[in-house]
């Protein structure tokens, strides 16, 4: 992509926030005019704090709703856990409303409120910090302020995609001056969503042109770039955008050009971006601390140790497994476990299932590491289900899973005690990398006619996995093929599956039906292998009372009770109409 970029002395992104101040009614933050320029505006630290600000509601006790919403209400997850484990029972059966899509309604669960609030909030912070900007700089300040702007518009962005992405047709938030309660109450939420796409790739395009590169930050500025946003946040962002801005085209508007464009500028994106952010060799060590900030780092929240291994972001605490500190949701599939290649003895090669999976043994985590280091095949004290440990016996009988999101696990030490320790967590939450932008670019020059770049691009991130070229190199079959590596690239990792489903199959409709009848038809088949399987019971791992598929209904949905389109978005919640008098709910759910 050719943009004339503007150099620019810009200002960071910090890891503390403090400069904003508490929120008002509903989502929405303080006015500006309650900041005090004197002493914040002029302080390049708590400029850091105020960007930084708005992308930490990801964590104000919501980030739960995001992995929910994104990887439970997909192929990619189950609930997990027990239904009376940490929340109750009332509340985890919540989580089963998005693992088969059954009775998914405006007042019917939190999630949808926490992802609305949240993002509500982070894009008012960036409104706020813009408008101040705008307002009150002085010849300081001037130094600072195209670069902020910048990063604040990438961070407004991404929340504009998560709130388009989950509800369609949502409220536009007033960029100049305050908002009164009295004008709130009046938003609407007119805009289709093409228009609103529009709005948010504009804004990315804005942030490409004053936006510093990893490099400049450190170059012209001599400040590191590690928990900044950067030009490679803003580029792989906007292709992002594009990539959801075609399926949009295309669904809505039958809009062919429009989506060639789209798919045009992502390939020029992507080879501006390919030398400037290689892969980071080892797949599984991207999300431990030694892959903080790695080669390939496009949008990353930076995290802290702390003494029971959790993250600054309580949110995401849930996804982590048992004994170490997190309730074991966000529990991987049996069928994206089967869909990571395999040798000709049946062991997974795919070095992406290594750095996603975990499953249970007596210690789930002892040492962080896999059982010995042994294939997943091989049984570990407890009968396999397609590669997946059933071994403790009365909380699998209730329902548990007993496997769980390697991204998730934070590291710790050997042992299981909740005892303060040191030198725990501390992996950063990962929101997009040059992995994932990759196969974007894959599949852009697949529908530009470019099958060469896509076979190219796709090899490079199937060679970090350790596995052979692309099996597929043209046709339905290439396609089809960057799919299933983008789903293994980024399963479980932030917030992705459920929309890539949605979007998937606005171009390839039945896609998304396909995927959510395999997930059920998965897990009851390997509960049948397990039934039928009575090698390897002992003592240890023998339940108490005989496991029958009913102690399975809590765990795995029943069947797929899907709904295309309706469950394209989510209803917007009952409180938000409440309050938002001119807001329409969206159209499967009136």
């Amino acid at each position: 992509m050719k943009n004339k970029r503007i150099i620019i002395t810009a200002v960071t992104t910090g890891l503390i926030a403090g400069f904003l101040s508490s929120c008002m009614d509903n989502f929405l933050d303080k006015p500006a005019h309650n900041m005090t320029p004197s002493v914040s505006l002029n302080d390049p630290v708590k400029l850091s704090s105020s960007v930084y600000s708005a992308i930490l509601t990801l964590g104000e006790g919501q980030g739960d709703a995001f992995s929910t919403m994104g990887e439970i209400a997909s192929d990619n997850a189950l609930r997990g856990s027990i239904l009376s484990d940490a929340g109750n029972v009332t509340h985890n059966r919540m989580y089963n409303q998005f693992q088969n899509f059954y009775g998914i309604a405006p007042s019917s669960t939190n999630f949808i409120n926490d992802i609305w609030t949240a993002s509500y909030k982070g894009i008012d912070r960036t409104n706020i910090n813009i408008r101040a900007l705008d307002s009150y700089f002085d010849e300081f300040m001037s130094k600072y302020k195209n670069g902020l702007i910048a990063e604040n518009r990438v961070v407004r962005a991404f929340f504009y995609m998560m709130l388009v992405n989950t509800f369609g047709e949502v409220v536009i938030l007033p960029e100049e001056g305050d908002i009164t309660p009295a004008e709130y109450a009046r938003l609407t939420n007119d805009k289709s969503v093409t228009q609103l796409y529009d709005y948010i790739v504009e804004d990315l395009h804005q942030a490409v042109k004053y936006i510093p590169t990893k490099q400049e930050w450190a170059e012209l500025y001599g400040i590191d770039w590690q928990g900044h946003t950067h030009l490679g946040s803003a580029q792989g962002l906007l292709a992002k955008a594009l990539l959801y801005q075609a399926a949009n085209e295309l669904y809505f508007n039958h809009n062919q050009e429009k989506a060639e464009k789209c798919y045009q500028e992502i390939v020029e994106i992507v080879k501006a971006m390919e030398d400037e952010y290689p892969l980071y060799g080892n797949f599984e060590e991207i999300f431990r601390r030694a892959g903080n900030y790695c080669s390939e780092s496009l949008f990353e929240i930076g995290t802290e140790s702390t003494a029971n291994g959790d993250t600054r972001f309580a949110g995401w605490r849930p996804s982590q497994p048992r004994s170490y500190n997190g309730y074991g949701r966000v529990a991987p599939t049996l069928n994206l476990i089967n869909q990571y290649e395999k040798n000709s003895t049946g062991e997974i090669i795919d070095a992406r299932y290594f750095g996603t999976v975990l499953f249970g043994v007596t210690n789930p985590l002892s040492g962080m590491a896999h059982p010995g280091n042994s294939s997943p095949f091989r049984k570990i004290n407890g009968d396999l289900i397609n590669g997946v440990a059933f071994n403790n016996k009365n909380l699998l009988a209730a329902g548990w899973p007993n496997r769980y999101s390697r991204k998730a696990a934070q590291e710790k030490p050997v042992g299981t005690s909740d005892a303060p320790q040191t030198n725990l967590g501390g992996s950063n939450l990962k929101l997009l990398r040059m992995g994932e932008v990759l196969l974007i670019g894959a599949e852009a020059a697949y529908h530009a006619g470019e099958d060469g770049l896509a076979v190219r691009w796709l090899n490079l991130v199937r060679k970090r996995a350790n596995l052979e070229d692309s099996p597929a190199t043209s046709g339905t079959a290439l396609l089809e093929q960057i799919w299933k590596d983008k789903r293994l690239e980024i399963a479980l990792e932030w917030s992705n599956r459920y929309y890539e489903l949605v979007r998937i199959d606005k171009l390839n409709p039945g896609y998304m039906m396909a995927a959510m009848d395999a997930k059920v038809n998965d897990e009851f088949n390997g509960i049948e292998q397990h039934l039928n399987n009575t090698n390897g019971w002992n003592a240890i791992n023998k339940p108490n009372f005989p496991i029958t598929k009913e102690n399975f209904r809590t765990m795995i949905p029943l069947c797929n009770q899907l709904e295309v389109p309706r469950n394209y978005t989510m209803p917007i919640p009952t409180a938000v109409l409440s309050d938002m008098l001119n807001v329409k709910q969206t159209q499967y759910y009136r």
